[in-house]
């Protein structure tokens, strides 16, 4: 029993450690979020009375006696921000006692240190500047990522040019990893990625691939050839198991009545102790081919091809993380589409505990799924932070490009009641949606 305790006790040091681990990750985005607004204040010459990493009370400060910025630990690693001076005031100069200063004709006097009374271009940099950090860093982690792990790419496992008519253009071989078609970078992250990529494809196709180290271009047409080996089996047709695999000679018996009927197979490849070496789908048809009437045959660039990771070279790395980024962010703003229009449930989202949870749980599997995580979520946190929704960098950007389009701001007090609102309903939202995931799991 006291080894069963121990075991037990080690497993859950352990999981606490990568909870420990997942906080750190997460503070240290919204870190590099408030650095964001914290550099592009400085360089714009804003005022700044606090930047704080965490919540709740202080438990470390330091003022810096060069400029009164005042630099704060809090205990909840949750949070953050970087306060501006006068940021959600009126921008009215105050006297010693918190009470606004009049001019000699009863005018409130403007604080020049505010923030709201600063140029609304530059307040729209500074409010921008949260969400780009954070896109850049995403940016940074996905060029090592893919420096030092690989980035999942579609990957030539077999070809199939048996009675392919050549003609002329070239032929992707075994091995190669797909980097674009047709010009168009190649991102997967999903099966229906991979899908899409080769869906509407013509009949010739130019491919840009790395073999053997090297980047190569590869004008490849499609041809009729057979998708099978001998020995190959099929275990289902359209879906549909068969009770048994069956040598593709026999597809004749099984295959649909309708000649011209397209026939999706499961076809399965055994070697020479009976251990399966390769399982792939095939699309065929009868008589596709003209040279031979009876058989079944394939139309396609007569490869078989699957998904690994391809280490890449740091510059292709880091020419490619720009891509992969915005196509984390189109990801992301179809899921949110989705949320919002019901085609996905709200299991599918989760507030900041359940955030922790995932990133506690893929730390266990790995530094390396770890790292693509935070990658993703710190792409996350800049595309959620410029949604125009109240609290957020999105709504205070809206705010002040209203502003900028009307020439007059909306009256502060309203706006700062607005963005109250919006946090604690954020809060709510965050809330409802952990105790959701807690309740279901």
């Amino acid at each position: 029993m006291s080894v069963v305790l121990a075991v037990t006790a080690a497993e859950v040091f352990k999981y606490i450690g990568y909870v420990i681990v997942a906080l750190l990750a997460l503070m240290a985005m919204i870190v590099v979020h408030e650095l964001g607004h914290y550099t592009a204040g400085k360089l714009l010459g804003f005022k700044i009375d606090e930047f704080a990493i965490g919540f709740g009370p202080k438990i470390f400060k330091h003022k810096s006696k060069k400029t009164g910025e005042l630099f704060s630990i809090r205990p909840l690693p949750i949070g953050g921000f970087c306060a501006f001076h006068g940021e959600d005031e009126e921008g009215a100069l105050l006297d010693e006692n918190g009470q606004r200063v009049l001019d000699e004709k009863g005018n409130i006097v403007k604080d020049p240190d505010a923030f709201n009374n600063q140029p609304a271009w530059k307040r729209l940099i500074v409010q921008f500047a949260g969400a780009f950090m954070n896109f850049i860093s995403a940016i940074f982690i996905i060029t090592i990522f893919f420096a030092a792990y690989g980035q999942i790419l579609p990957t030539i496992v077999g070809t199939h040019y048996s009675g392919i008519e050549t003609d002329g253009a070239g032929f992707l071989q075994e091995g190669d990893v797909i980097l674009n078609i047709n010009g168009r970078q190649i991102n997967i992250m999903l099966q229906e990625d991979l899908d899409k990529a080769f869906a509407k494809l013509g009949d010739s196709a130019k491919f840009k691939v790395m073999r053997n180290g090297k980047r190569v271009t590869v004008t490849a047409s499609k041809r009729y050839y057979s998708p099978f080996e001998e020995g190959d089996l099929i275990a289902a047709i359209n879906g549909e198991a068969l009770p048994a695999p069956v040598p593709y000679t026999e597809l004749d018996k099984y295959a649909p009545e309708d000649p011209n009927a397209e026939i999706t197979l499961s076809v399965v490849r055994y070697d020479e102790d009976g251990d399966i070496v390769e399982s792939s789908s095939a699309t065929v048809r009868k008589g596709e081919n003209p040279a031979d009437p009876d058989g079944f045959y394939s139309y396609g660039f007569g490869i078989t091809r699957s998904v690994a990771r391809a280490k890449l070279p740091f510059f292709l790395a880091l020419g490619r993380s720009f891509g992969f980024s915005f196509f984390i962010v189109f990801k992301i703003l179809a899921s949110l589409g989705a949320l919002i229009t019901g085609k996905i449930g709200v299991e599918a989202a989760g507030g900041t505990i359940t955030t922790i949870g995932v990133m506690a749980k893929v730390s266990a599997t790995g530094f390396d799924s770890f790292l693509y995580v935070v990658a993703i979520i710190s792409a996350n946190l800049a595309v959620m932070n410029l949604l125009p929704f109240p609290a957020l960098d999105g709504s205070r950007m809206l705010f002040t490009l209203i502003e900028i389009i009307f020439r007059k701001p909306v009256p502060r007090k309203i706006e700062a009641v607005i963005h109250t609102v919006g946090l604690i309903l954020l809060l709510v939202l965050a809330v409802f949606l952990d105790i959701f995931h807690l309740v279901r799991a």
